[in-house]
C-alpha cells in the first residue's frame, strides 16, 4: 500500500492548557486505585481485616484473569459506543460515581465471619476491577479521539503520567497519617473507610471533571459508520497490526522494570541492606526525578520523536544498572542511580500511550476499520496476563532460591536468596531494556506517521464529497 505525500493538516493541532489539565485528572483518579492497591491493600486485608495471605493471593491471581476478559468485552462496547458526547467521554460520566462507591467498598471490609470476609473481599475487589476497566479503558482510548496530531497526542500523555504520579505520591504519602488521625476518632478498621470514602469522592470528582474539560474531535467517515464489525473480527484486525505489537512488547518490558524499582526493591533492602528506611528512601530517588522529568519532556519528544526518546529512556536505565553493578550495596550509589533510573523511567511512560494511540490509526489505515477502544483493551489483555506472569516469576525466583519471609531486616537470608534478589532487581530489568533496544530498532511509526495521516483525511475528504 502506498503511502500519500500530500501535506498534513493535523485535527486538534492546538489543545489548550485547560483540556490537557481536565485529560491529567482522569489518570491521577485513576491512581487513586493503583496506589492504593501497590501499597496498601495486600496489608489491609492481612492485618486490618485479619485474612489469610494465601488467600488473598488466591483472590488476586483468579481476578487477574477475570479482568483480562473483561478488558477485551469493555474494548468492544466502546467501539460501539454512540452518543452525543462521543465514544470514550460517556463513560467517565457515567461511572464516575460507580468508581467513587467501589473504591470506598474495597476499603470497608465488614466485620463479619472469616468465610463471610473473604467472599466480600472477593466480591468488592472484582466490582472495583470491573468498573476500573469500564471508566480507564475508554479514558486511555480518549486521547486518540482528542487529536490525531502526534506532538498534541504525546503532550495529553505527559500531563496523563505527570497528574498520575502526583497522584500516587499524594495517596501514598497521606493514607497512613489519615487513618491514624481518624482511628484515634473512630478506631483503626472503621478509619480505613473514611479515607477511602474521601479519596473515592476525590476520584470520582477528577473523572467527572475530565468528562466536562475535555472533547472528542477525531470522527469516522460514513463508510466507517455504516460497516458493522463483531469483535472476533476486530481482534483479528488488531492481531494483523504489527507495531501494535511492538508497543506492547515495550509495555512488558517496562511492567518488567516497573516491578523491579517497586515490588523487588522491597526485597533488596530487607535481604541485601537490611534497612527499612531505605524502602521509601529509594522509592523517592525515583519517582521524585521521574515528576521533574515530564516538565522538559515536551521539549525532549518535540526534539526527539517517540521513539527516540523511548530509546533514550532505556540507555539511561542499562547506563544506571552498569554503574551500579560494582556497588549492589552501597547506599550512595543505590540513590544516585535510582535517579537516572526515575529519569528514563520518565522517557518511557511519558510517550508509552501515545505510542499505543498511533497504533490506532496505523491499523485504521491498513484495514480501512478503526478501533480505539478494542486496541486499548487488548493492550490491557496483555498487559494484565504479562504482569501475572512476571509476579509470577519474581515469587518463583524468590521461593527457589529459598527466600525466607519469617526472617526480620536484620536477619541474614540464604547467599542464594540474596544473589536472587540481586538479580531481580538489576539483571531481569536489564534484560528488558536489550529486548527494549532491539524493538526500538525496527519501530519506524514515528517517521510513516505524517503520511498516514495525509492519507486518512485524503480518505475523510473523499467521502464526506461523495
Amino acid at each position: 500500500m502506498e503511502i500519500s505525500e500530500k501535506k498534513v493538516k493535523m485535527i486538534g493541532e492546538n489543545l489548550d492548557f485547560k483540556e490537557k489539565v481536565a485529560y491529567g485528572f482522569g489518570d491521577a483518579a485513576s491512581n487513586v486505585v493503583w496506589a492504593s492497591m501497590g501499597a496498601f491493600i495486600m496489608y489491609y486485608y492481612t492485618d486490618i481485616v485479619q485474612v489469610n495471605a494465601a488467600v488473598i493471593g488466591t483472590i488476586f491471581l483468579i481476578s487477574r484473569v477475570i479482568n483480562a476478559i473483561v478488558y477485551l468485552i469493555v474494548g468492544g462496547l466502546v467501539d460501539k459506543t454512540k452518543s452525543k458526547y462521543g465514544k470514550a467521554r460517556p463513560w467517565m460520566l457515567n461511572l464516575a460515581i460507580p468508581f467513587a462507591i467501589a473504591i470506598f467498598a474495597l476499603f470497608a471490609v465488614p466485620d463479619f465471619s472469616e468465610k463471610a470476609r473473604i467472599v466480600y473481599i472477593f466480591v468488592s475487589y472484582n466490582i472495583l476491577m470491573t468498573v476500573y476497566a469500564f471508566i480507564n479503558l475508554p479514558y486511555g482510548a480518549l486521547s486518540t479521539l482528542m487529536t490525531q496530531d502526534q506532538y498534541q497526542r504525546t503532550l495529553l500523555n505527559i500531563f496523563r503520567q505527570l497528574f498520575a504520579q502526583i497522584a500516587s505520591l499524594i495517596i501514598t504519602a497521606c493514607t497512613l497519617p489519615l487513618v491514624g488521625f481518624f482511628g484515634n476518632r473512630f478506631g483503626e478498621r472503621a478509619a480505613w473507610g473514611i479515607v477511602y470514602a474521601i479519596f473515592g469522592a476525590i476520584a470520582g470528582l477528577l473523572f467527572f471533571l475530565c468528562f466536562l474539560g475535555t472533547k472528542e474531535r477525531v470522527v469516522q467517515t460514513e463508510e466507517e459508520k455504516q460497516e458493522k464489525v463483531n469483535l472476533m473480527d476486530g481482534i483479528k484486525s488488531i492481531l494483523k497490526n504489527k507495531y501494535w505489537y511492538f508497543v506492547v512488547v515495550l509495555g512488558i518490558t517496562t511492567n518488567v522494570f516497573f516491578q523491579a524499582i517497586s515490588t523487588v526493591n522491597t526485597y533488596y533492602c530487607k535481604a541485601v541492606l537490611h534497612r527499612s528506611d531505605m524502602i521509601g528512601i529509594m522509592n523517592s530517588a525515583y519517582i521524585i526525578p521521574c515528576i521533574a522529568s515530564f516538565f522538559i519532556m515536551p521539549f525532549i519528544v518535540k526534539r526527539l520523536g517517540k521513539r527516540y526518546t523511548t530509546l533514550l529512556g532505556w540507555v539511561i536505565i542499562l547506563a544506571s544498572y552498569a554503574i551500579l553493578l560494582p556497588f549492589t550495596e552501597n547506599t550512595t550509589m543505590l540513590i544516585l542511580t535510582s535517579i537516572l533510573r526515575g529519569i528514563g523511567y520518565g522517557c518511557q511512560i511519558a510517550v508509552y500511550y501515545a505510542m499505543l494511540g498511533d497504533t490506532v490509526e496505523y491499523g485504521e489505515w491498513t484495514s480501512h476499520t478503526r478501533f480505539e477502544g478494542l486496541t486499548f483493551s487488548m493492550q490491557g489483555f496483555t498487559g494484565t496476563v504479562g504482569a501475572g506472569v512476571v509476579t509470577a516469576i519474581i515469587g518463583g525466583v524468590l521461593s527457589a532460591s529459598k527466600y525466607n519471609g519469617a526472617l526480620g531486616f536484620s536477619d541474614i537470608q540464604p547467599d542464594s536468596a540474596v544473589s536472587a534478589i540481586k538479580f531481580l532487581f538489576i539483571g531481569m530489568p536489564a534484560i528488558a531494556g536489550v529486548v527494549s533496544l532491539l524493538v526500538l530498532g525496527i519501530y519506524k511509526l514515528d517517521k510513516l506517521y505524517p503520511s498516514i495521516i495525509a492519507d486518512l483525511q485524503s480518505r475523510k475528504s473523499n467521502s464526506k464529497e461523495a
